[in-house]
């Protein structure tokens, strides 16, 4: 026989493992172009994503590895968060990250903040658009840069 507390617990998994499935998290796997400037250091690069979309309630979670293609070679690192404002088919949406940057030998950690659009042009493919300020740590200090983002996801 089950003891009343492991009873209790069984049934709380099974409800959570129930809900998550009701979620149905949306995984994605995407390109983009990025345009970025650091305090006025204009960089080009190509940046790999995957996440889901739906993943906590209708929030988007991904992870980004970018490569810088030039004037100057880069690495950069991402993980965000996002919250769409609508879910139609043209949705905007905000969002919150962190990112890791190596230009030239030098490290930089930011923080930024995200500001896009998601057009679905099918059930499989979403067009994206989006504006990242970025607050970058580096040798003890601080410098500013911003993004530009225009990409495609493909859901799966």
């Amino acid at each position: 026989m089950i003891e009343p507390m492991k009873r209790w617990w069984i049934l709380l998994a099974v409800f959570l493992g129930l809900t998550a499935f009701a979620q149905t998290p949306r995984p994605f796997a995407g390109a983009s172009l990025n345009f970025q400037w650091i305090n006025g250091i204009g960089l080009t690069g190509l940046l790999l994503q995957g996440g889901a979309y739906d993943l906590l309630d209708q929030a988007t979670l991904r992870g980004s590895v970018g490569l810088g293609l030039s004037p100057t070679n880069y690495l950069e690192l991402g993980l965000d968060a996002l919250l769409p404002l609508d879910t139609g088919r043209l949705s905007p949406y905000l969002g919150a990250g962190l990112g890791y940057l190596n230009v030239g030998g030098t490290g930089f950690v930011g923080l930024r903040g995200i500001l896009g659009v998601d057009y679905g042009t099918t059930r499989e493919i979403h067009l994206t658009g989006e504006v990242l300020p970025t607050l970058y740590l580096v040798n003890g200090g601080a410098a500013f840069g911003i993004q530009l983002r225009f990409g495609v996801n493909r859901l799966f």
